[in-house]
């Protein structure tokens, strides 16, 4: 959960989980310049990228967060047709909490589950230089009774219970989300788990709490490996439900 703060300079980055370190920050410009500055200077770099994949900016996008790997992968759909396929991944700079979903407020945990990002939730005024709230409770957080709220994908390489990025990195995925949007995507679903789930992995967590849960974000998981599409998914009986 993010909490505000009124400084001048932003200081090096906190829980640095890979390494990276971020320089001070001068005082942000106002949100709709900020976001104009940021996007002028990521477009020529993703446009080119985009355009070695046979994509367009503005194409759909679809991200997915892997928390034990600390990664963070954007997929494209060139053209708006067929397969989404990988434009680019990043390190996820900073992030808080154990293996397991969000339940409570103040738990400092980052969710895990089926999320997205709507045009209303982009933030270019963010305290941590542009932000985006991926949509946490969702409906089968609601209806398991869990709590929170402001979890975001942003910048300045610190966060407690938040996905946060590189400010350069931010720069890109707001550059791509924004655009595709504009483009008339109504939401860019945000897919986040524990870590790459599989068999195997799964073996690994018998004992804990949350391995139906788990189960559950494997199916998803596995959809999208297979089809290039992210699944339809619903909620039953608090559980998720890959429908098509």
């Amino acid at each position: 959960m993010i909490t505000r703060r009124k400084t001048l300079m932003a200081p090096a980055c906190v829980l640095p989980t890979v390494g990276a370190a971020c320089s001070e920050q001068p005082l942000e410009l106002p949100g709709p310049q900020r976001a104009a500055v940021a996007i002028e200077r990521a477009a020529p770099k993703v446009t080119e990228r985009l355009r070695a994949l046979g994509a367009s900016l503005g194409d759909p996008v679809f991200i997915r967060a892997y928390k034990q790997e600390k990664r963070l992968y954007l997929y494209v759909q060139p053209g708006r047709t067929g397969r989404f396929i990988e434009f680019a991944s990043w390190p996820i700079c900073a992030a808080s909490g154990l293996l397991g979903p969000k339940e409570a407020e103040g738990d400092k945990q980052v969710p895990e589950g089926v999320y997205g990002v709507t045009p209303e939730a982009m933030n270019n005024a963010s305290s941590y230089h542009l932000s985006m709230n991926v949509g946490y409770p969702n409906a089968l957080d609601q209806s398991l009774g869990r709590t929170g709220s402001f979890i975001m994908i942003h910048g300045r390489c610190e966060s407690i219970g938040c996905l946060a990025m590189t400010d350069p990195v931010i720069e890109d995925i707001w550059t791509l989300v924004s655009a595709a949007h504009q483009a008339g995507q109504a939401k860019v679903d945000v897919h986040i788990f524990p870590c790459v789930l599989s068999e195997k992995a799964l073996a690994g967590f018998a004992e804990s709490k949350h391995l139906l849960y788990w189960t559950d974000l494997m199916a998803i998981q596995n959809a999208f490996d297979r089809t290039g599409k992210p699944p339809i998914v619903a909620v039953n009986s608090s559980r998720y439900v890959v429908v098509g």
